[in-house]
């Protein structure tokens, strides 16, 4: 749409530079006709030759105008057509993500409401941890529907609300968890920015619930650093007890940590975990991703 307003423009510009090569080709043609006549004293049917094409030329170049007029006046009208058609289609994705938001935290409260009426400890544990995959969704719509952009979100600032919504959501208000987040100011589209934010509430999750246990102090670290093409790297993780290296998602019944994996594939990158640090840490390498309508997980 953008490109077809450009190139009307562009030709409208290479007819206007047409239309003063005429003009000026026509006063000079009938010019020269003069000096023909009355400096040279050339034949007179020479000369009146020279004037009617000149006049001619004139003529073509008024015609020309007229047809500018009207391709001006065509163009003013398609480009206001398509100004609206765009502008309706950015309030109809505004309308879709802030349905889908509203969907969302509908499921959220809906699984809080049931986990609050269960006695099973693991049950609600399993409960809470789906709500807050719902809500690292949410959040994203919310940011898409809030934000002028349609198709991508500032990660560095939802990466900060979700981790901060995590922490205190698991540990509560009053914490001894510190937060450093290294992250420049990229924008990543919905389909890098939602299973990444899957993936870093995954960690941040684990963390939280095996990593710094109980009221102990801790401190979990996230950046992300772009690398050629549309490359990056995530480093993830915690300064905890950590797990032993036996253990990965092949042989472990941890759901976080299988999808930390799965997740990972989905951004067509690969996972290392980082046992040069204390705690668990995890060096993922990253792509961001085109459209696509494949799930999430």
């Amino acid at each position: 749409m953008h490109n077809n307003i450009l190139d009307n423009k562009k030709q409208i510009k290479k007819t206007n530079l047409f239309l003063i090569v005429n003009y000026v080709s026509s006063l000079a043609a009938i010019l020269f006709a003069g000096v023909c006549y009355f400096v040279f004293k050339i034949n007179l049917l020479v000369a009146i030759a020279f004037l009617i094409f000149g006049i001619l030329i004139f003529i073509n170049s008024f015609l020309i105008k007229k047809n500018i007029a009207l391709s001006n006046s065509s163009f003013i009208y398609s480009n206001n057509t398509l100004s609206k058609k765009l502008l309706e289609k950015e309030t109809l994705l505004k309308e879709i993500h802030h349905r889908v938001k509203n969907n969302l935290q509908t499921v959220s409260s809906l699984l809080s409401m049931q986990s609050r009426n269960m006695e099973d400890k693991e049950l609600q544990t399993l409960l809470k941890g789906t709500q807050n995959r719902v809500i690292s969704m949410s959040m994203i719509h919310e940011m898409l529907y809030m934000r002028n952009d349609l198709s991508k979100i500032e990660y560095k600032t939802y990466v900060q609300e979700l981790s901060q919504y995590l922490i205190k959501s698991i540990k509560g208000i009053e914490n001894k968890v510190k937060l450093t987040i290294d992250i420049p100011d990229i924008k990543l589209g919905i389909d890098t920015a939602i299973p990444l934010g899957l993936l870093i509430n995954e960690t941040i999750t684990n963390a939280l619930k095996y990593g710094i246990v109980d009221d102990s102090e801790g401190e979990i670290h996230i950046a992300i650093k772009k690398e050629v093409n549309k490359e990056y790297v995530l480093t993830i993780g915690d300064n905890g007890v950590g797990f032993p290296e036996t253990v990965n998602h092949k042989n472990t019944k941890s759901l976080g940590l299988k999808l930390i994996y799965s997740l990972t594939r989905q951004l067509k990158g690969s996972v290392i975990r980082d046992i040069s640090k204390k705690g668990t840490n995890y060096i993922i390498k990253f792509q961001e991703i085109g459209h696509q309508l494949n799930p999430v997980v």
